[in-house]
């Protein structure tokens, strides 16, 4: 029998706090905000990708009825903008360096007036020379996408000096690998292509603001760092951040997109030139040429290992095309951090990677969920299936093998039991049908939780319910939820004496926004910190209500919370707060701002595939997949699964088909129904394994919203590979490519 669960609210599947809000439409977006007199704008976009700009010719626009004006770069301050490294004009002046960048900015009474009136600006370019491929961008004599681009705010000293394009830069060392791969019985080089993939959202990027009559500034955004958007406007308008309000709205999923801030320093400028709000809301077209999607990459690994399976040693070469900007990366050095997982999980002495992020002229890529991951790691564990065919051992046994058997602090690692149960889940010693290609594939991953600095507010009411106010933003992830349960869990009520209030930027100092696996362990901390400085306010009032020296917070085993004295009687929380808590006690209120420490607790996530490929078409039908992770405290069993899930799916739409078609710089796939993503129809059996063991967030919780989608890759094109009996070595396993691969065969 198992074990009662030591908690009440958290472990259970409680609905999403703002779900109802959203299915009935009461919940607000941006593109639902219009304050009075609103002006609608609109984005003229470069059809070319590299060239100058000679003439821009705005009289047949402004003629148009219902235009109120159209702005060029020299109508906006002349400066470069970015996170990290400042690469990014606000407006084109000079030079467009993608299809899709912005020459000019339409503003109109109404969004149709906009829209047509953008149509009408005649723009006159001098074509320049362009790449597109990172590997050519890299040759000497490439054409240079950014010519001064040492003289940029941001620029990493350590790029190479001799390799033209590059915009980050970043090598991992460990051991003597030349010397290994000499000493290995065999070396092993392959290199993986993966492709140019959209996150597809359904909210528009969308942008209102407003200055009101103090000349406070409000925004509403689809974005998923609320405080980093404002400590990046106050950078790129010299104003203080105090000067900025960005209010709380929600957003309509991201899954990465949506950090950077879009045109809402455009809507700035323009608010202030005409006194009115501005509105931007892009097209889905516009979102899909011309916005952050995932990187493609180029990753070449070589590896030497024993002929009992042990890897010795591994060269990594990993190759991003960057696009036409790297302004928005919000790494340090530019870098994408999938890029130090070229050695994936495995215990391998000797090490060396090398990484490039490259300027190319094509839309700029961004941050999608685990940015750089799903990338490595299909190349790291096709290539580990390659190297278990090349010595005659099953890729399962290759794997553990290789795992680490202990953790930091001694205890057992879990990474090789998830693996087999990943390979059991689907059968992976069982007879396959006769006369069909069926392959089997595993592929495993790591992941820390992540950290960072959030607030929280906690209020203790005179009714007995708790207040708590987060400023993290509801992009869908079920964070708000999660906080509302860490609340409830800690002061022993049930989610029903819980309210959530979802505040903006001056509500809290600050909250890590949503990424980097980090929301629940931020922010779940927070909650907790908050809560438990509020119980330790309120001992002296219940030590006085029990007539008592001191008392102590407990939990009643029904989980009602309360204070006991030293005679063991107790007050429970409602009773105290309705008895002796007053409006406005301070004593009923606390708010903290933390940062959580960094932890070297890692998780692990296994996913095995059973496919079935057609031999005449190459098209691939996965019959069944697993996913087994070892996972702490589950505060919402439903949300929890929901990320597996959907971080599955999502990552089954980028192994097969999920691409965005473009040549020469253009993008073809310019509509969704274009771009295939994953639907009932495609969704196989899907069987969900969780180990237990313990993490570092609140209630021992360790993240999941990134690692499920890191192995899918991997794992379906092993299965492919499997079934076929040649390897699959670019993305996505569209049917022309499994066919070429069997037809290479043959």
């Amino acid at each position: 029998m198992a074990a009662a669960s030591p908690f009440t609210v958290v472990g259970q599947p409680i609905p999403r706090i703002e779900g109802a809000d959203k299915i009935r439409g009461r919940a607000l977006y941006t593109a639902d905000i219009q304050p009075a007199g609103t002006l609608w704008a609109r984005n003229v976009r470069s059809p070319y990708s590299h060239a100058r700009v000679v003439r821009i010719d705005t009289s047949r626009a402004r003629a148009l009825p219902g235009v109120v004006t159209v702005l060029t770069a020299a109508d906006f301050p002349n400066k470069l903008i970015g996170r990290r490294l400042k690469d990014n004009p606000v407006i084109c002046s000079d030079r467009v360096r993608f299809i899709g960048d912005k020459v000019a900015v339409v503003v109109a009474e109404n969004a149709d007036a906009a829209e047509e009136a953008a149509l009408l600006v005649d723009v006159e370019y001098e074509e320049l020379p362009a790449v597109f491929d990172p590997l050519e961008a890299m040759r000497p004599g490439a054409p240079l996408v950014h010519p001064d681009a040492r003289s940029y705010v941001g620029w990493d000293a350590e790029i190479p000096q001799d390799i033209p394009n590059v915009c980050a830069y970043q090598v991992w060392d460990r051991g003597d690998v030349a010397t290994a791969l000499a000493g290995a019985d065999v070396v092993v080089e392959h290199t993986f292509q993966t492709h140019l993939s959209h996150q597809g959202y359904l909210e528009p990027s969308a942008f209102v603001v407003s200055i009101s009559s103090n000349d406070r500034v409000e925004v509403w955004a689809s974005n998923k760092v609320p405080y980093n958007l404002r400590t990046e406007l106050a950078t790129i308008i010299d104003r203080p951040e105090e000067d900025l309000l960005i209010r709380a709205i929600t957003v309509g999923a991201d899954f990465g997109s949506k950090g950077s801030p879009g045109d809402v320093a455009t809507g700035y400028y323009l608010a202030k030139a005409l006194g009115r709000p501005i509105k931007f809301v892009n097209s889905a077209t516009e979102d899909l040429i011309a916005t952050s999607p995932r990187h493609p990459s180029v990753v070449t690994l070589k590896t030497g290992l024993k002929r009992d399976g042990t890897i010795l040693a591994r060269e990594a070469r990993v190759v991003f095309n960057s696009g036409a900007y790297g302004a928005f990366k919000p790494s340090a050095n530019g870098m994408l951090g999938g890029a130090a997982r070229a050695g994936g999980c495995y215990l391998i002495p000797n090490l060396h990677i090398e990484a490039f992020c490259v300027y190319t002229n094509q839309v700029p890529g961004g941050y999608m969920r685990a940015p750089g991951s799903p990338q490595v790691l299909y190349a790291v564990e096709a290539h580990t299936d390659l190297l278990a065919r090349e010595i005659g051992m099953d890729p399962v046994e290759l794997r553990t093998r290789n795992l680490p058997k202990r953790t930091h602090d001694g205890r057992d690692d879990v990474s090789g039991q998830v693996v087999r149960e990943a390979a059991m889940a689907i059968g992976w010693n069982e007879p396959r049908a006769t006369g069909k290609l069926i392959g089997r594939g595993v592929s495993i991953v790591t992941r820390n939780t992540g950290v960072g600095e959030g607030s929280s507010d906690v209020t203790v009411n005179s009714d007995g319910t708790v207040t708590v106010i987060s400023a993290m933003p509801d992009n869908g992830t079920g964070g708000l939820t999660m906080v509302a349960q860490v609340v409830a869990e800690s002061f022993g009520l049930p989610m029903e004496r819980v309210n959530l209030v979802h505040g903006d930027t001056d509500a809290l100092p600050v909250d890590v926004g949503s990424g980097a696996s980090r929301m629940t362990n931020v922010a779940g901390h927070a909650a907790i910190d908050a809560s438990d400085l509020v119980k330790s306010q309120l001992a002296p009032l219940a030590a006085q209500a029990l007539g008592s020296p001191s008392a102590d917070w407990t939990r009643l085993p029904d989980g009602q919370g309360g204070w006991r004295g030293p005679d063991g009687r107790f007050i429970s929380l409602e009773d105290l707060a309705t008895e002796m808590v007053h409006p406005g006690d301070p004593a009923a209120h606390a708010q903290v701002t933390i940062s959580t420490p960094r932890s070297s607790d890692t998780g692990y996530c296994c996913q095995a595939a059973e496919v079935e490929v057609d031999a005449e078409t190459g098209a691939v039908r996965i019959l069944r997949m697993a996913s087994v992770q070892d996972v702490g405290t589950i505060i919402n069993t439903i949300g929890h699964q929901g990320q597996i899930e959907g971080a599955l799916i999502q990552g089954m739409g980028y192994s097969m088909f999920e691409e965005l078609a473009i040549e020469q710089g253009r993008i073809s796939t310019s509509h969704f129904g274009d771009y295939k993503i994953p639907s009932t129809e495609d969704i196989p059996e899907l069987i969900t394994v969780n180990i237990t063991t313990t993490g570092p967030g609140p209630f021992e919780a360790k993240a999941i919203g990134e690692i499920p989608i890191m192995p899918t890759a991997g794992a379906i094109a092993n299965a492919v590979a499997d079934a076929i009996g040649a390897p699959m070595t670019q993305l996505p396993l569209s049917p022309e490519r499994v066919l070429a691969a069997i037809d290479a065969k043959r």
